[in-house]
């Protein structure tokens, strides 16, 4: 049932509260947003005035202390308290991002639908409303562009889905909004020539011609040009030769394909890592075992194809065991007989390479990325590896677990990304499974357990297809052993929790797996003090206890963390338990081996 939020002021500073949904907002950045520079001396008074009156009008039945379950306060500010799906702007820019997704795996029509979700929500994109009662030109500018990208996407996709009646309203509105986007003037044409109103079209590009004669002095770009050629032309499919990123063939894809289904959590990493590669032709991307550095390098390569005339080619590494075979896959996935360098075949070609799971093989595939990256000027790499690269020109992306930083958490609620994982693999393997209210807690602390990592939440949530989710939070007590669902068409090292974390171990040389395992023997978290004195002494020779340290953090398997004390080290709960468990074994060997030397 709708309700009137009272005058103008009123509903500003409510639509203040809308827009940063979850987030804090200070009274002096609302005073900016209602009033701007001309501020009436009573400004701040009013604003705590019309919170008080939207808190009796969103929650009449409670006393006048109870109401703030909608509207809270905030040292020096108020949050709006609500799902973000419940606020239009944002559950718009939630629909878009998935779309975007579904965009990049090549589902067009599941983009589409949310695309058209999301379109119905946005009824001016003008913003007429909120222009008049807002003082914040920055922000709605921002708005005006997010609908304007999404609107070239929905009717791009509905024009190469043949839904051109669906979308014209939509390539109206966007045409008149976008006067000087040339390929927005050319998907309106099209849409129109596609609705069977092919006289509409020739009169609008007639306009536009005019209009960029008047404004500009210039003529009618390649994109217009070619959209109404095609009218002329009377092609069946106009809007495939008129306007970019609607060509029938798209860029070659070598090697294995991007996953399917939605990124949780990861639209942040996703955008980093395409920005980086638009300006680096190098970028490694790294993290602890499990933690999706395969998924959003493959979803950022498939994002990024259609701008790469030459395509992409993903190179599987993980049973790769020599320079000579990396090079010789290489080549032979890129079409060459072995014994070709890559660089030869790809030349001047524009194009991407993903070279993927190389932690095993550094020293490899530095030779092979040297080779193609200093050779050939068009053509970017990614590296997925636990540890960087170490050459002068790479840049790193350092990938997390799925924990939701502290400025996100009233965005996720009990619903964090880790339990949205857990809940949609849970859904796959055992269609009908919901997880209710009373089961949400369990499955956060489930996922807390197992560090929040997507491999390790996506396994426990496999094992529900067998047994009851009380029964898995039992295995828990021994997740590296018991943690094994079937598993085919995966890498060996991701059927398992315990293969995925053993990797680790095998990437270190004999001095960092033995310190390693001493770790074990401390808490969580400690200092490098305590380090040092359980790798004292060492059967391998003297250690340099904070060089070692940076060493395992290099290798993501420990992270680091600054204070007023200094650094302070870290371990994932898993990894800990991996330390732990081998440790014990192999440092009664080691020590024992130790004294018969001496």
């Amino acid at each position: 049932m709708p309700i009137d939020l009272g005058p103008a002021k009123q509903r500003a500073v409510m639509a203040a509260l809308a827009l940063h949904v979850g987030n804090p907002v200070s009274t002096d950045y609302m005073l900016g947003m209602v009033w701007g520079p001309a501020q009436p001396v009573s400004a701040r008074q009013l604003v705590h005035t019309y919170v008080a009156r939207l808190r009796r009008l969103l929650e009449p039945d409670l006393p006048p202390r109870g109401r703030t379950n909608i509207i809270s306060s905030e040292p020096g500010g108020y949050r709006l308290v609500t799902s973000r799906e419940l606020v239009d702007v944002t559950r718009f820019e939630l629909l878009y991002r998935q779309a975007k997704q579904f965009l990049c795996a090549d589902e067009p029509q599941r983009a589409f639908e949310l695309l058209s979700e999301a379109m119905r929500l946005w009824r001016d994109p003008e913003l007429a409303e909120l222009t008049a009662l807002l003082n914040s030109p920055e922000a709605l500018d921002l708005l005006r562009r997010r609908w304007s990208e999404a609107a070239l996407d929905y009717v791009r996709c509905g024009l190469d889905l043949k839904q051109a009646a669906a979308v014209l309203p939509a390539a109206r509105r966007l045409a008149i909004t976008e006067p000087m986007n040339e390929t927005a003037q050319a998907l309106y044409i099209v849409a129109l020539e596609q609705t069977g109103r092919r006289a509409a079209a020739v009169r609008h590009f007639d306009d536009i011609r005019v209009m960029l004669k008047a404004e500009l002095g210039v003529q009618p770009g390649s994109q217009l040009s070619d959209a109404y050629r095609a009218v002329l032309a009377g092609d069946d499919t106009p809007g495939r030769a008129g306007v970019p990123g609607t060509e029938q063939v798209r860029p070659p894809w070598y090697g294995r394909g991007p996953g399917l289904g939605p990124l949780i959590y990861r639209e942040r990493d996703l955008d980093a890592v395409m920005s980086l590669l638009a300006e680096q032709r190098l970028l490694t991307v790294t993290g602890p075992p499990g933690c999706g550095k395969s998924t959003l390098a493959l979803r950022a390569a498939a994002c990024l194809r259609d701008n790469l005339l030459g395509g992409v080619a993903v190179l599987d590494c993980a049973e790769i065991t020599s320079s000579d075979r990396l090079d010789r896959q290489l080549s032979m996935l890129l079409g060459a007989e072995p014994g070709t360098a890559p660089s030869r075949l790809l030349g001047d070609q524009q194009m991407l390479i993903v070279l993927d799971d190389v932690e095993h093989v550094i020293d490899a595939c530095v030779e092979v990325v040297d080779d193609v990256v200093r050779a050939c000027p068009n053509v970017s790499v990614v590296v997925t590896s636990r540890e960087p690269l170490g050459v002068p020109y790479e840049t790193v992306w350092r990938l997390r677990p799925l924990g939701v930083s502290s400025g996100d958490e009233a965005r996720w609620g009990a619903e964090t990304p880790a339990v949205q994982l857990f809940a949609r693999r849970a859904a796959q393997v055992s269609p009908g499974f919901r997880l209710g209210a009373d089961d949400l807690s369990t499955v956060a602390e489930l996922c807390a357990r197992l560090d929040d990592l997507p491999l390790a939440v996506e396994l426990a949530a496999e094992c529900l297809a067998t047994e009851t989710l009380d029964e898995l939070v039992r295995r828990l007590d021994d997740p590296l052993r018991e943690l094994k669902p079937p598993r085919r068409g995966q890498p060996v090292h991701h059927r398992t929790l315990q293969a995925a974390l053993l990797r680790s171990l095998h990437c270190l040389d004999q001095q960092e797996r033995w310190c390693f395992l001493r770790l074990g023997a401390l808490p969580l978290t400690f200092r490098a003090e305590q380090a040092e004195a359980v790798w004292a002494p060492a059967p391998y020779g003297p250690v340099d206890g904070r060089l070692m340290l940076m060493r395992l953090a290099e290798k993501s398997l420990l992270y680091v963390r600054h204070d007023l004390a200094g650094p302070l080290f870290g371990k994932l709960r898993l990894l800990h338990r991996l330390a732990t468990d081998l440790g014990v074994t192999e440092r009664r060997h080691v020590d024992a081996s130790a004294i018969t030397i001496t």
